[in-house]
Parts: structure tokens; sequence; C-alpha cells
């Protein structure tokens, strides 16, 4: 294993460091594409039966051709590619370079510890478990380490299947200045009759700037078999290469630093655009942008985790539900959390649908609970790398006959999707935060809901991800002998059903005028 890990960070090396004729700029997608005839010719192990084909022609011995029609088919090392490689099967392979607010050594750690992997990169990684260290570094001089993870990615869609894959991860020192860390699923080790995913070398080149900043070059490299019934919604992503792509692993890295460094800021003047006089402390911007990272965090949990069942109302096929009870999560109320979620098809661009939905002055054109009421975007703080990266609260005034609401929200962006989360937060608790004393945003509430808004068609169209989550209080004794298989009462369905398909009414009636 110690060998298989080597020469995957050699691999990697050279992949993220070499240019033509290896990787080819793809005009028309805007990003480098392998070279995959130069790659088998420089990386490749070969087939045995390629093997044979050589001898025969080098040395007239057919002696051994035989094997050419063993299993009806090209045997391989490992497997998947005899077995697999069928009009399903897609070979994913990109690269993507950015600028990261961190030290090498400080990512190379975040890369080895599973549990804030995971938390950095939550809108891709649905789960992740660290199976065996193989050799433990420390945080000074992590040179070396080795360990034997699972992780399970997802797109943005609750109609997809997350792509479950087993891996070693190992990280190399190459200069002072310059990390690798590489992964490599084990097939070639531990045969597997089926695997769904070959991760082959993959993952970062980095190389220290100077003042704490790291250049990351990400190679992602897998081979991806779809052998199940894929949704049309979601296929046109997974089939485009674009859903796991190098891009979208390196943007997410990227707003998550820059997120990091404004919360280490001792100044609020770059981060913020407050239309009061009063304008912000620290104390209130780190309250809401960690009160905001959870929110985002746990409405990627909700939507792209199993347990997903038909909402079991007539016409609703396409709408899903799953419910959980809670006694002990302090994130949420006591109650049964209910998540409800689907997929439509939009005959509208999918830029002109997310500006749509993330300004403030449409929430009442589409937020039930907003209707006919006046919105106030109180407080932005924006991010100095991309403009659709917005945290925001957003006050929904009072009337004679409704109470007034303010919403957390956070908008952004990868390279996959844009992405609208927001969630209500009680009134007088975000006074609280606004004046600093919530930094550590424990003990708020969060019930996130939001929008993921997908390019469908070369751009022509979307494909928009509406999910919400709510909450059906419990009696005493359902919170004393709490079931996880909770089943909602038939009012509980037609709300749940209402509240989506007034949602996407409002919406669509709203964007009429713009198809």
């Amino acid at each position: 294993m110690i060998d298989l890990a080597f020469t995957a960070s050699e691999e990697l090396r050279l992949m993220a460091q070499e240019r033509e004729p290896l990787w080819i700029f793809d005009v028309d997608k805007g990003s480098e594409a392998l070279n995959m005839a130069e790659y088998n010719r420089r990386f490749a192990s070969l087939d045995p039966s390629l093997e044979q084909i050589i001898r025969f022609i080098t040395k007239g011995d057919p002696s051994d051709l035989s094997i050419l029609n063993e299993k009806n088919g090209l045997p391989s090392e490992n497997g998947f590619i005899s077995s697999c490689m069928t009009e399903n099967t897609n070979s994913e392979a990109s690269r993507a370079i950015g600028v990261v607010f961190r030290n090498p050594i400080s990512l190379v750690n975040m890369f080895m510890d599973v549990d804030k992997w995971s938390e950095i990169f939550s809108n891709i990684v649905s789960k992740a478990i660290n199976l065996a260290v193989l050799s433990a570094g420390n945080k000074e001089n992590p040179n070396g380490s080795m360990q034997v993870m699972m992780a399970e990615f997802h797109v943005p869609c609750p109609l997809a299947k997350a792509q479950k894959m087993y891996f070693v991860r190992y990280t190399r020192q190459i200069d002072s200045s310059t990390w690798v860390v590489a992964d490599v699923s084990l097939e070639a080790i531990f045969p597997t009759p089926s695997p769904a995913c070959q991760r082959k070398p993959s993952g970062c080149f980095i190389q220290a700037l100077q003042d704490g900043l790291s250049v990351v070059t990400w190679v992602e490299h897998n081979t991806v078999l779809y052998n199940d019934v894929v949704h049309y919604m979601s296929k046109g992503l997974l089939r485009s290469g674009s859903a796991f792509s190098a891009k979208r692993w390196i943007s997410s890295l990227e707003r998550q630093y820059d997120r990091i460094a404004t919360l280490e800021a001792n100044n609020v003047s770059t981060s913020s655009n407050i239309p009061s006089k009063e304008g912000i402390g620290i104390g209130a911007r780190n309250g809401l942008l960690k009160l905001a990272a959870r929110m985002v965090r746990r409405f990627n949990s909700n939507i792209f985790s199993n347990g997903w069942r038909a909402l079991g109302v007539a016409g609703a096929e396409e709408i899903m539900i799953k419910t959980r009870c809670n006694v002990d999560d302090p994130e949420i109320p006591a109650g049964v959390a209910v998540t409800i979620a689907t997929s439509v098809w939009l005959p509208a661009k999918h830029i002109d649908v997310f500006s749509f939905l993330q300004n403030e002055h449409n929430r009442n054109k589409w937020d039930i609970l907003s209707d006919g009421l006046e919105i106030e975007e109180v407080i932005r703080i924006s991010s100095a790398r991309n403009s659709t990266d917005i945290v925001s609260v957003i006050s929904v005034q009072s009337s004679s006959a409704r109470r007034g609401i303010t919403y957390l929200q956070e908008s952004f962006s990868d390279s996959t999707a844009h992405y609208v989360v927001y969630s209500p937060v009680d009134v007088p608790m975000m006074h609280h935060i606004l004046r600093g004393s919530a930094e550590d945003s424990e003990g708020i509430y969060i019930l996130p809901s939001g929008f993921a808004v997908i390019p469908y068609e070369d751009g022509k169209a979307t494909v928009l991800i509406v999910a919400f989550e709510v909450m059906e209080l419990m009696d005493q004794q359902q919170l004393i002998m709490p079931s996880q298989d909770h089943q909602l009462s038939s009012q509980s369905l037609f709300v749940a059903y209402s509240l989506v398909t007034e949602t996407i009414s409002r919406i669509r009636t709203a964007l009429l005028p713009k198809l």
C-alpha cells in the first residue's frame, strides 16, 4: 500500500505540473481536459492482453493470444475495466488552480482531519470516515501521513445517488515550500466485484506564497459507472463531468478559506456593506458568518444524505420527504424535523433564476410568509473574490395581521450550481447577535430552507432544487419515547405538499415575463 500511495503521489505531482500534450484547454468549457491517449501512454499500466499483442508484434509469438478470448472481453488487473467499461462508464479528469488564504502545512493538516475536511467541503462530501491510520505524522510536520478513508460525494440534487469510494490518502513533502496530498482507490490491492467508482490519483499540489498564502493545483480523476437508473434532471449534470470537477473542489476550498480569513480579520470595512448608520462590529460580523456557515452545513446535510421517501400524496411523485425525531440536538427545537425537497425544470437561464431568488426585493413574490409585506436588507457581508457570495440579514416588516420575520440568508456558487440558503431567526435573538453578544452562535435554532440552481441543456434551461425544513411539535409522551420512523398526519403531509407546490407556482409566475 505504501508503494501504491507513493506512486499515486508522484503521478499527481507530474499531472499537476505538466501542460500540453497531457492537458488540453477546452475552449467551449473554459477548462482543461486530460488527453487520455497521452495519459495512458505515460501512466496507465498495460493490460495483460495488450502485453500479449505487443509480444506478438515484436517477437512473432502468437502462443498466448488465446487470452483475448477469455471472459468474452479484455481482462484487467483489477477487474474494473473489463467488467465495467460500458456506455454507462465515464472517465472524468480535470485540473484547476486557485489561491487560498492558508499556508501549505495548515491545508495538509485539514486534509488529514476527516471531520474538518468534510466540514470544509460539506457541499460535496455527504459522509466521510477515517477507517485506519497507517502512518501518523504531526501537525508541525505531516510528511508521510497515510490513512484509509471512505467518503460519499454528492451532487446538489436529492434525486442523484451519492458516489461512494474507498481510498488511501497520503501526504508528501516535495521541498520546503511544496506538498502533495494524494488519493487513490484500493481496487489494485483489494479488488471488488463491481466497483461503481474508481478514484485514480487525485488531490492537491500545494505551493507556498508569501504572507501565508498557497497556490493549490487540484487534479480530479475518477472512473464512474452509472449502473443505476439516473433521473433525467440529474443525468446531464452527471454525464457532463462537471459534477465532481477540480474546479468545483477548488472554488469550494477558496470560498471556505476566504470566510475563515474574514473571521480572523480585525476590521470590517472590507467585508461589510451596511446600509445603516451604526454599522456592524467585529463580534456581530463573526456571529453572523458562523451562524450562516452552520446553516449551510445543515442544509447540505439535510438535502444530500439518505433516508428519502415519496411524500405519499397523489400527483406529488417527485416530492421527497424525510423525518427525524429530535430530543437532544441543540441546533433545532425538540420535535420532528421534516425535510421536503423536489426538483423542477424551468425554461429559463440559471443565472436569471439565481438572480431572482437572491434579490431580497423579490422575496415577497415567492415566499408565502412574506407575501404582501415590505422587505428590507439590513445587513450585507460580501466576498471580495466572488460577488455572488453574500451573507445578508433580511427583515420582513410586520403588518396588522402578521408578525415580522427576520431571515438570515447566504447565497454562493461553485462550478456546478448557484445556491440560496436561508432560515428564519427569532427577532430578539438576531438583535442579540447584532450587538456582538452571540459570536459563537450556540443556542440559536436554525431550520434552513433554500434552492440549488443548476444549469441545464447547455445553460438554456434550469433544474431548480427546492427544499424546506420545518418542525412538527411532539407531545410529551413522544418526547419521552421518540420514534425515528415517525409518520406524519395526512394534514401535515398536505401542508408540506402545499408549501412546495405553492412556492414553485409563485416562482414560475414571477419569472413568466422573462421566459
